[in-house]
């Protein structure tokens, strides 16, 4: 499917679904200090945007020390945007926290005016994630909702049932991840994802895979269905797979340049 025709997300300057590939860097320091100077220091590699993966923030989750360090943030990253996600340790994160603390801390960064997009998971269900949808909808935040499965392939039709979903839940952007044993596990992936936009997929995507497979996906997964990819800049990454942003664009100069 060409670029042009995917559904498109307006998020400040930067367009979710347009022509370009989009590369967010995952920010994960536990100290203030190390976030902003991570910050700083990726934007010599202009990222897109940034991802602050908060579990790994050594306040997490008290509100007022987050809001705190992300004012200081918010400043650093200029006008990029902000997606704020703050991972359970049942969803892959860094900290085991509580579901209420966790909504405690939503619902403090969402009226901030900080951050541009929120990251919640799927397994908080339909009611719960239609009402944050319809409460960033009035705070101006996208809401991103994911599932992640980082020890088993999602079939083709489960894949097409999660993305269904997620956009009848209120999702602005859907975001799914899975494991990918094999090529023809990657190519029916990716044909699921495309059979997804040509018949129901409204709003971007950002999907992903685990795995033998998680370097391609991550390099050219525009061509097989995405319209974002994580990428280290300065810092840790936020999962050991994922690729230094130098690194993917010269890859991709190389492959993709005409001749």
């Amino acid at each position: 499917m060409a670029r042009k025709q995917r559904p498109q997300l307006q998020v400040g300057d930067l367009t979710f679904g347009g022509e370009r590939y989009l590369m967010c860097v995952p920010l994960t320091a536990q100290s203030a200090d190390d976030l902003l100077c991570d910050t700083r220091s990726s934007l010599q590699f202009a990222p897109d945007l940034f991802e602050w993966r908060v579990d790994g923030f050594s306040a997490y989750p008290d509100p007022k020390a987050v809001l705190s360090t992300l004012q200081e943030l918010r400043q650093a990253a200029g006008d990029r945007p902000i997606l704020f996600t703050p991972r359970h340790i049942d969803e892959g994160g860094m900290c085991d926290i509580t579901d209420a603390d966790k909504f405690r801390l939503i619902e403090a960064v969402s009226q901030s005016g900080l951050i541009d997009l929120i990251d919640i998971e799927m397994r908080y269900g339909q009611d719960c994630l239609t009402k944050w949808s319809a409460t960033f909808k009035k705070r101006n935040v996208k809401l991103v909702i994911s599932h992640h499965d980082f020890n088993q392939y999602i079939p083709p039709e489960e894949v097409i049932s999660l993305l269904k979903k997620q956009q009848e839940w209120g999702a602005d952007i859907c975001k799914l991840i899975t494991k990918i044993g094999s090529c023809k596990d990657l190519v029916d992936y990716s044909d699921a994802l495309f059979t997804a936009r040509q018949d129901f997929l409204a709003v971007p995507l950002i999907a992903g895979a685990m795995g033998d497979a998680s370097p391609l996906m991550r390099v050219f997964g525009d061509f097989l269905g995405s319209d974002m990819t994580f990428a280290t800049a300065a810092g840790s990454p936020s999962h050991p797979t994922q690729i230094h942003i130098q690194q993917m664009r010269t890859l991709r100069n190389l492959v993709l340049e005409p001749r």
